[in-house]
């Protein structure tokens, strides 16, 4: 909790550092918190810097595959190449898997966005490489999920990643995805997935996941209406599942949660790496007065921590 009072208030620090007049009009109601500074236009292309971010990608994707995807099944026998069973595939979480799926394109979209341009890379091909890249990381995995003795290629699976990987883009360049955000939450309240699971990474642990897509009330307001909604003050409907879903002998349910939520995109700071660091806690669904909605009702002051 004290980590999360303490971003609050850097966020309202980084905002006072930036009001002064000429930012306090520039970034209006209408700012685009993901276009780049003019200055950033002047970049030019550099080799030992798009080299450098290759590097890294390529060390990171050999970590994950070394440190993660190996405790799943790798260390079994592997088997022929095969499809993922539909039946399986959609009943699998109650397809809650999709939209983690989709949240990890999102942040690998992110990642190769954020590499891209700092080496030189205008900003649209940024994106647009930034996506592919995403895509094909999830072609790649999906791919050796195909010889898996106990899963299979999934179709969706990289359809859902690729679209993540492409919502960064979606976010700078499409006006109607400056209303809203997509964000995630994850908090163990139950063990239940790591009961029927050995070899089980947080990443799978959907029963203590919930995915939201907030709302920014302020800017859908009518101008007239702005002044009297905080700017910062936004609100979320999240989904998640039971502990039912990991538990043998029961069915599982869908949950569905209405929520206050905080658009730390409101603050707007100056310096870029300000605005980066803000723009990726804003992934995040901080703990605020909760409903759940479906199938039963309940309150909870600090959801995603149930208590």
């Amino acid at each position: 909790m004290k980590k999360i009072v303490f971003l609050l208030c850097a966020c309202f620090v980084f905002q006072s550092m930036a009001m002064d007049e000429t930012y306090g009009a520039w970034r209006d109601i209408q700012f685009d918190y993901r276009s780049e500074d003019p200055e950033d236009t002047l970049r030019t292309f550099s080799i030992p810097r798009f080299t450098g971010v290759a590097s890294l990608t390529a060390v990171s994707f050999i970590a994950a595959y070394a440190l993660v995807f190996e405790k799943g099944w790798w260390d079994e026998k592997g088997s022929d190449f095969s499809f993922d069973d539909l039946n399986n595939d959609f009943e699998y979480a109650l397809n809650l898997d999709k939209l983690g799926h989709f949240a990890s394109g999102v942040v690998l979209g992110e990642f190769f966005y954020e590499g891209y341009h700092w080496s030189g890379v205008s900003e649209f091909k940024s994106y647009l490489y930034a996506g592919i890249s995403a895509s094909l990381t999830h072609v790649g995995i999906d791919v050796k999920d195909g010889f898996s003795p106990e899963w299979g290629f999934s179709i969706f699976d990289v359809l859902a990643g690729s679209i993540g990987g492409f919502y960064p883009m979606a976010k700078r360049y499409i006006p109607a995805f400056k209303y809203f955000d997509v964000k995630w939450s994850y908090w163990i309240n139950t063990k239940a997935y790591y009961r029927q699971s050995e070899t089980g990474i947080f990443t799978d642990d959907y029963v203590n996941q919930t995915f939201w897509c907030s709302f920014k009330v302020h800017r859908l307001l009518p101008s007239g209406a702005r002044k009297y909604w905080p700017s910062w003050l936004a609100f979320a409907v999240g989904l998640s599942i039971d502990e039912g879903v990991f538990v043998k002998g029961e069915e599982g349910s869908r949950e569905l949660y209405l929520a206050l939520d905080y658009d730390l995109e409101s603050f707007k700071p100056k310096a870029r790496w300000a605005r980066t660091l803000i723009k990726s806690l804003n992934y995040l669904k901080l703990p605020a007065p909760t409903v759940q909605v479906y199938p039963e009702t309940k309150f909870f002051w600090l959801y995603p921590i149930k208590f």
